[in-house]
């Protein structure tokens, strides 16, 4: 019987010692080698994925593209290599994001014999981070097998780990991703005159007291909505490319336009625009004079810059307080009606019209512009006018006429899914000179039943 309970407490020692030596390995084996795999990446993730934005003053970029250095210049970043350029600012913020919202996975080795095996002997990118006097530098290796990370190691430190796939971008970005890619350098606020340099004739434009005026090719009153729009277009144009240290030549291109930007009566911008052709990699070529690049833009950009003068000057067809509406009469053919407005809902003759309609087709008239002033005299419109509408207001007094006649000729503007468009003469009460309008903002002229409820 003691024999017995010697063979039992022996057993139950070599339990108690068996237990002893699983918690024991399960420390040294996982439980340590994991507290210390999530110390280093807490050192790490403290070092790269949560530095504080607002405290990085040096950001450098080395990979297949080449080296590039960004530094901190009060609120502004500037690219300093390979070249002195403002930097995009989207590009900059995605950066940040891969500084801030990044993740180291996994801790693979402290062996650094082993970068070859992640292609770490010899990075294909290198991120180097400045904030409070120091700089950390991570580099970047190969994927993992899943494809869910890259390799990656941090000087400094003897550990190779997997950061999350988004810090790859850091491998491919260039030049053209970090550099801003505007053009242009003006206020477009501060421009009081515009002369623009075309082979079919000048176009002059002044502005005096907050209101543009048409100097040539025809004097009169310009549009200050239009021209506004105009050079926030140019102000906002992204080139697709840049050419360094290159100012295009004119004998190179079929065409050339000039834009000349006054403030006062010193030129605050001098740009040259030359038309290069029609193929994707093509377009047009710009280039302001005082600047170390040029740049390719669309064609659109150089369809901006030749279109008509006509364009620019003051063309609302009308010009009314929509509040003080009362009527509106509108013919088409040989069909008319009329629109009386009663306190707040509108009628036409014993019928109810449908108020929100009759709303739409009045901010359409207020927004509607001639496609382009023709000048000239009524004599050049031989028939009676194919559509009129006039404008009323409470008293009945008239506010508002236009009257639209025959197609002008060779006056096509192409097609729409249905059927050939084309410009019309019309004449505006608002407008000294004969205007042409497009076929298409003419089927915007509701007929009667269309506001009938």
């Amino acid at each position: 019987m003691v024999e017995e309970k010697k063979i039992l407490r022996f057993k139950g020692t070599l339990i108690l010692l068996g237990i002893s030596l699983l918690v024991a390995s399960l420390y040294i084996f996982y439980l340590l080698p994991r507290a210390r795999e999530q110390k280093l990446i807490e050192e790490l993730s403290s070092r790269f994925f949560r530095v504080d934005v607002s405290e990085v003053e040096f950001l450098r970029i080395q990979n297949q593209n080449g080296g590039f250095n960004m530094i901190k210049n009060g609120d502004q970043w500037k690219l300093t290599t390979p070249i002195f350029l403002p930097t995009d600012s989207k590009a900059l913020q995605r950066l940040f994001e891969i500084i801030t919202k990044g993740k180291i996975v996994k801790v693979i080795t402290n062996d650094m014999s082993r970068a070859a095996e992640f292609k770490l002997d010899h990075p294909v990118a290198a991120f180097f981070i400045g904030y409070k006097g120091r700089i950390d530098e991570l580099a970047i290796g190969g994927s993992n097998p899943a494809g869910t990370g890259v390799y990656a190691f941090a000087k400094g430190i003897k550990a190779i780990f997997v950061v999350e796939k988004e810090i790859a971008e850091i491998a491919t970005v260039g030049l053209y991703d970090l550099r801003s890619k505007s053009l242009f350098s003006f206020n477009p606020e501060s421009v009081t005159g515009m002369h623009i340099i075309k082979k079919d004739g000048d176009i002059v434009l002044t502005k005096e007291a907050g209101a543009w005026e048409m100097v040539r090719p025809v004097p009169g009153k310009a549009s200050v909505q239009d021209i506004s729009d105009f050079l926030l277009n140019v102000m906002n144009q992204r080139a697709d490319d840049f050419y360094d240290n290159s100012v295009p030549d004119s004998k190179d291109y079929s065409g050339t336009v000039t834009l000349q930007l006054y403030a006062g009566r010193q030129v605050s911008a001098d740009i040259d625009v030359h038309y290069w052709g029609t193929d994707v990699n093509q377009g047009a070529v710009a280039y302001q004079k005082g600047m170390k690049y040029a740049g390719r833009l669309s064609r659109d950009f150089w369809n901006l810059v030749s279109r008509d003068a006509s364009v620019y000057r003051y063309r609302d067809l009308f010009a009314f307080d929509e509040n003080q509406v009362g009527s509106l009469a509108v013919q088409k053919g040989t069909k008319s009606y009329k629109l009386v407005r009663k306190g707040e809902d509108w009628f036409s003759g014993d019928k109810t019209a449908d108020r929100k309609k009759v709303t739409e087709f009045i901010w359409f008239l207020k927004a509607w512009k001639a496609s382009k002033l023709i000048g000239g005299y009524l004599s050049a419109v031989k028939n009676d006018p194919i559509i009129s509408v006039s404008i009323g207001d409470m008293k009945g007094k008239m506010i508002g006429a236009l009257k639209i006649f025959d197609r002008i000729e060779g006056g096509s503007i192409g097609f729409t899914a249905d059927e050939e468009q084309f410009l019309h003469y019309a004449v505006s009460g608002n407008l000294r000179d004969i205007c042409a309008v497009s076929s298409i903002d003419m089927k915007k002229i509701p007929d009667q039943e269309d506001v009938i409820q």
